[in-house]
């Protein structure tokens, strides 16, 4: 079953399209990582929160992603620009109503 992922990211005031330029960085290389199949940024509009949108076709493949270069990477080019540490949370697809519009679909559904 996939799994997915929800990582919050807390930029210091001002920082948050560099903590986007940090994932336009390692985002292509993620994206080649095995069992991506889904990675994608979203900036709080007129803020700072970075909020990642993950999903992983195993736990095994987001193990090896936790433990990659492109995340080390990451951590390294967002070093000093975050309030705190990144929350993430694992998650479970609960499917509402119609499925299409009630679930993140696969890459090849």
């Amino acid at each position: 079953m996939a799994v997915s992922v929800v990582a919050v990211l807390t930029a210091k005031p001002g920082f948050g399209p560099s903590v986007i330029e940090a994932f336009r960085e390692v985002s292509p290389l993620v994206h080649e990582e095995p069992g991506c199949e889904l990675y994608a940024a979203h900036l709080e509009q007129d803020g700072d929160t970075v909020v990642m949108v993950e999903r992983w076709t195993t736990r095994a493949d987001l193990d090896a992603h936790a433990q990659g270069a492109p995340l080390a990477r990451l951590n390294e080019l967002n070093a000093g620009l975050l309030m705190r540490p990144y929350d993430v949370w694992f998650l479970d697809a609960v499917v509402l109503g119609d499925p299409a519009k009630g679930m993140i679909a696969a890459v090849n559904e």
